[in-house]
C-alpha cells in the first residue's frame, strides 16, 4: 500500500521527524523548522544538527542516497568541498519521509556570492566519483510537479498554464540536448548558490546536494547570470571573476537562465494547494514568464 506522501505533493512534518530521529538515535526535542520548500528542514538544537525531510518516493530515495554517497566521498578528497553528513546509516526512511541528518553550522557572517567561487572551482576539478551517478535531466522536477498537479482534484494550475509550461519545457529540453557546453561535463552540485554555503574550520563548504549529478559545469554558475531574482550585478560580476570564467560571454547562457527559472516553479506547484503565499508567487512567476516581463522580481517563499 502506498503512503499518502508518495505523491510528493506535501512535505513531511514533525511526526515523520520524530519517527526518523528514533531510528537514527537523534534527539528531536525543541526542533525548529528552518525551511519548507523542496524539503522540510529542521534544526535539532540538542544535537547541533539539521534534519532534511522529503516525501518518500523512489526519486527522493535515489537522490538522498546519492547525496550521502557523494558528500562522504568528497570528504575523503584532499581539498574540502562538501559538509559531510552525520555518521550513521543514512538516509532514514520513516513515516512516509526520506530523512538525512547533517551537522549544523551557524552563518555568521553570512557568505557572499563571491564566496561560492572557490568551492565550485575545487568541485569542478574533481573526477567522476567511483560509483554510479545520475546524469543531469533538464526540468525533471518541473515535469514531476506538473504530473502531481494534474492528478489533484483541484489543480493549482489552469489548463492553459499547464499546456504552456509543458510546451515551453519540451522546447527548452530539446535545445539543451543540442547544445555544446564550453566547460564540459563532470560532477556538479546542481543548486549552487551562496545560501547553500556554510563555514567549517575556516573553509566555505557546499551543502544541500540533492541535485548533484554529472552534467555541464555551467549549470553551477547560474548564480552569475541575470534572472528574475535580480542579484546585484556587482555581486554576480565578483562571483564570475573569482571563479575565473564569465558565462555571460557565452551566447548559450540564456538557455540556462530559462532552465533555472522553469525549474524554480516545481516547488511552488507542489506547495500551492496548502500554502496561499506559494500559490500567489506561482501565479506571479508564470505571468511574468508568459508575458516575457523580465523586469518582474521573484521572491522566495519558505
Amino acid at each position: 500500500m502506498s503512503h499518502p506522501a508518495a505523491t510528493d505533493a506535501r512535505l513531511p512534518g514533525l511526526d515523520a521527524l520524530h519517527a526518523a530521529c528514533r531510528i537514527f538515535g537523534a534527539n528531536p526535542a525543541d526542533a525548529r523548522l528552518l525551511h519548507h520548500r523542496s524539503n522540510a528542514v529542521y534544526l535539532l538544537p540538542h544535537e547541533r544538527a539539521v534534519a532534511r525531510l522529503a516525501p518518500d518516493t523512489p526519486v527522493r530515495r535515489r537522490r538522498a542516497q546519492t547525496c550521502i554517497e557523494v558528500t562522504r566521498w568528497l570528504a575523503t578528497q584532499p581539498d574540502p568541498i562538501a559538509l559531510p553528513p552525520l555518521p550513521g546509516e543514512q538516509p532514514v526512511i520513516a513515516a512516509g519521509a526520506v530523512v538525512t541528518f547533517w551537522p549544523h553550522r551557524a552563518l555568521t557572517p553570512p557568505p557572499s556570492l563571491a564566496d561560492l567561487a572557490a568551492p565550485l572551482r575545487r568541485l569542478h576539478k574533481q573526477p567522476a566519483p567511483p560509483f554510479p551517478m545520475p546524469r543531469y535531466q533538464p526540468l525533471q522536477r518541473l515535469n514531476e510537479a506538473l504530473a502531481i498537479d494534474l492528478d489533484r482534484p483541484q489543480p493549482a494550475l489552469t489548463t492553459d498554464d499547464r499546456a504552456w509550461l509543458l510546451d515551453r519545457a519540451a522546447t527548452v529540453a530539446d535545445t539543451f540536448a543540442d547544445t555544446e557546453f564550453p566547460l564540459g561535463e563532470g560532477l556538479i552540485h546542481g543548486d549552487a548558490h551562496n545560501e547553500n554555503l556554510v563555514r567549517d574550520h575556516g573553509d566555505w563548504l557546499l551543502i544541500d546536494w540533492d541535485g548533484t549529478c554529472l552534467g555541464p559545469r555551467e549549470l553551477d554558475l547560474l548564480a552569475g547570470i541575470p534572472d528574475h531574482f535580480h542579484e546585484p550585478e556587482a555581486d554576480r560580476s565578483r562571483f564570475l571573476t573569482a571563479y575565473g570564467y564569465n558565462i555571460l560571454d557565452w551566447p548559450g547562457w540564456t538557455l540556462l537562465r530559462d532552465i533555472t527559472e522553469l525549474h524554480a516553479l516545481g516547488a511552488y506547484i507542489r506547495l500551492a494547494p496548502s500554502k496561499p503565499a506559494a500559490a500567489a508567487e506561482l501565479r506571479h512567476r508564470i505571468r511574468s514568464l508568459r508575458t516575457g516581463d523580465r523586469s518582474t522580481r521573484w521572491q522566495a517563499i519558505s
